[in-house]
């Protein structure tokens, strides 16, 4: 059996209401580095693997926690980013509430195969790139794995973990949209192989 711990990275300037340019390159708030630094010297398990996202939230939280932890492998897996349905070329220097009515009106059109612009990607795409996570997963040998990532991935995470086999547009329907995710909070996920 597999444990996979997923935690949502800390506080971003994006979550306290800041303009961003490029959802790879928000910074962690003052908030969130202090939530990361907590997080770490807290966290009661062992990891034997951590991962994080290639974007800079994630990366960040995870620092404390690798240093905490030297003797875990690390790794850095392009398949646990963010979910971006929003082109950020076309939201540059905006806050997350001037893109709520984008946003909503990605999901109000229920098609897993639209792509808002350069830089956005499908709710299809997102459903392959959570399947391909499992399956680089599976072929691992460590059996407590921590993942720092963010809050629409870990959500669709455990979409389709919970819901396994269904199509990308029962998944997109299904997935929870109003939902956000705490920052530093575990999402744990047992794996039986």
């Amino acid at each position: 059996m597999k444990t996979i711990w997923f935690v949502r990275h800390g506080e971003s300037v994006a979550d306290r209401g800041e303009a961003t340019e490029n959802p790879q390159f928000i910074f962690l708030s003052p908030a969130g580095i202090t939530q990361a630094g907590t997080f770490a010297e807290r966290f009661p398990w062992q990891p034997e693997l951590i991962l994080t996202s290639p974007y800079l939230p994630a990366e960040q939280t995870a620092l404390k926690m690798i240093a905490r932890f030297p003797e875990a492998a690390t790794g850095i897996w392009e398949c646990v980013r963010e979910f971006v349905c929003l082109s950020p070329g076309r939201f540059m220097s905006t806050t997350s509430a001037e893109r709520q009515p984008a946003l909503a009106a990605y999901w109000q059109r229920e098609d897993p195969d639209f792509v808002d612009g350069p830089g956005a990607e499908s709710y299809r795409q997102l459903a392959a790139r959570t399947e391909h996570m499992w399956e680089l997963l599976s072929r691992r040998r460590e059996r407590h794995i921590l993942i720092f990532s963010h809050s629409r991935f870990i959500s669709n995470v455990l979409l389709q973990y919970y819901h396994p086999g269904l199509a990308a547009e029962t998944y997109m329907r299904l997935f929870p949209r109003e939902k956000v995710i705490p920052p530093c909070t575990v999402q744990e996920v047992q794996v039986f192989q």
